[in-house]
C-alpha cells in the first residue's frame, strides 16, 4: 500500500487540512510548533483505523484518502456526523453515524452510501448495513475488498514514549514463548511477517531464537550506534516478576530500568525498522524526541537506506534530520487560522543546496513574523 493523499475537516471545530500529497518513499512534514503536522498524521491514522478496527470511536469528520494498492488507485471519502435527533436510533457509538461514504477504484464507483441509500456494484441486493460502521469494515472479508483492507492494515504509528515502558508479566511471557514454540514446531519456518505486529520485546525474542539473519541485521545496526553493547535480550526482572529488554555492556547486564531512555528508543526504532511488514506505512511524530545527538544521524541514515519498501511520513524540528532528507521530499506545513495548508520547497524558492534550504526556510518564517 502507498498512501497518496489525505484531506480532512472537523465538522464541529472547523479545523481543515487541505489536500496533501505524499511521496511513495518518504515525506517529511516541516513546520513550526502548532502548524498542524501532528494533525496530518492523526487524520491518516484515524481514517485507516476506522476502516479496520471496530473499536474506533466515531467523530464528526469529513475525510478523503487516495490509496494505491498494487496497480489500483482507490479513493475513499466519508462523512460522519451526529445522529438525526428526530430518528429513534440506538447505535454502539450513540451520537454519530455515517452520513456519506464512497469508494472509487481507478475512477469507477465501487460503492456509495448517502444516508440510507446504498449502492454496491458487486451486489444486486444489499443487506442494510450498520450506520455506525464503515462499509469498508463491514465488507472487509469480502473477496472484492480484501486486497484494499489488507493494505490499509499495514500501518505503524511509532510512539516510543509508550512502547519503551512496555513489559510483560512473567506468566504471560512464558505463555507467549510456549505459543510461539508450538507455532514454529507445527511446520516449516514461517515468514517473520506473521509476527510483525507484535510488541518490540516479543519480536526481539523471536528473531534472536528463530530468525538469526534478522537478529544479525538488528545487532549490527545497534553496534554501529552503541559499540559498547555486547548483547541484547529479553530477560526476567525477578524483583518485579516481569520480563523486559536487557543489554550487556562491557560484560555487565543492564535491565531496562537501568538503560537511558535515549538508548532504549534507539534500540526499539532499530528493531521496528527490521521487523515491520513489507510495504508498510510508517507514521512517526517528532522523530528526534528523546534521541541522543550522536544517534540521530546514523538512525536517520538507516531508516532511509535499509527499507526501501516502506512509506515513511514523519515530522521533525531537528536540523540534522531535516538536512538529511532531500528538500524535494519536504511538505512545508503552515496554518492560517483553522486551515492547515502545505507547500513544496520549490514554491517558496528556499535555496539550491540542502543546507541553504533549511536556513532559508527559517529566515523566511522569521521575516514573516512567525518566529
Amino acid at each position: 500500500m502507498k498512501l497518496q493523499w489525505v484531506e480532512f475537516e472537523n465538522l464541529e471545530t472547523g479545523l481543515k487540512i487541505e489536500r496533501i500529497y505524499f511521496n511513495k518513499d518518504i515525506t517529511l512534514l516541516v513546520g513550526l510548533s502548532g502548524a498542524g503536522k501532528t494533525q496530518v498524521l492523526n487524520a491518516v491514522k484515524y481514517s485507516l483505523s476506522l476502516a479496520v478496527d471496530k473499536n474506533t470511536t466515531l467523530h464528526p469528520y469529513s475525510v478523503g484518502l487516495g490509496i494505491l494498492v498494487g496497480e489500483d488507485n482507490y479513493e475513499w471519502f466519508y462523512q460522519v456526523n451526529k445522529v438525526n435527533p428526530t430518528e429513534l436510533m440506538i447505535t454502539e457509538t450513540g451520537n454519530y453515524e455515517f452520513l456519506y461514504e464512497k469508494l472509487l477504484c481507478n475512477g469507477k464507483t465501487v460503492f456509495e452510501r448517502d444516508g440510507r441509500n446504498i449502492d454496491i456494484i458487486y451486489y444486486k441486493q444489499v443487506p442494510q448495513p450498520k450506520r455506525d460502521e464503515s462499509l469498508l469494515f463491514q465488507y472487509a472479508e469480502d473477496e472484492n475488498f480484501k486486497k484494499l483492507i489488507s493494505g490499509m492494515r499495514k500501518i505503524y504509528l511509532v510512539d516510543m514514549e509508550i512502547e519503551i515502558r512496555r513489559g510483560f508479566l512473567s506468566k504471560d511471557f512464558i505463555n507467549y514463548k510456549t505459543q510461539i514454540s508450538d507455532i514454529m514446531k507445527a511446520g516449516k519456518k514461517f515468514d517473520f511477517k506473521r509476527f510483525s505486529r507484535l510488541p518490540v520485546p516479543l519480536k526481539l525474542y523471536i528473531v534472536k531464537k528463530y530468525y538469526c539473519d534478522i537478529y544479525g541485521l538488528i545487532f549490527e545496526a545497534i553496534k554501529e550506534l552503541f559499540y559498547e553493547i555486547d548483547d541484547i535480550d529479553i530477560e526476567e526482572d525477578p524483583t518485579r516478576n516481569m520480563y523486559f529488554l536487557s543489554i550487556k555492556v562491557y560484560g555487565k547486564k543492564l535491565m531496562q530500568k537501568d538503560i537511558s531512555n535515549g538508548m532504549l528508543k534507539t534500540i526499539y526504532y532499530v528493531v521496528e525498522l527490521f521487523t515491520m511488514s513489507d510495504d508498510s506505512l510508517v507514521l512517526i511524530d517528532e522523530f528526534e524526541n528523546g534521541l541522543g545527538v550522536n544517534c540521530i544521524d546514523i538512525l536517520c541514515e538507516l531508516m532511509l537506506s535499509e527499507r526501501n519498501d516502506l512509506q515513511l511520513i514523519i515530522t521533525s524540528h531537528h536540523p540534522k534530520i531535516i538536512n538529511a532528507i532531500d528538500k524535494e521530499k519536504w511538505k512545508i506545513i503552515e496554518r492560517d487560522g483553522s486551515v492547515i495548508r502545505n507547500r513544496i520547497s520549490q514554491e517558496l524558492g528556499i535555496g539550491n543546496s540542502q543546507h541553504d534550504a533549511y536556513f532559508n526556510l527559517i529566515n523566511r518564517w522569521e521575516f514573516e513574523g512567525k518566529i
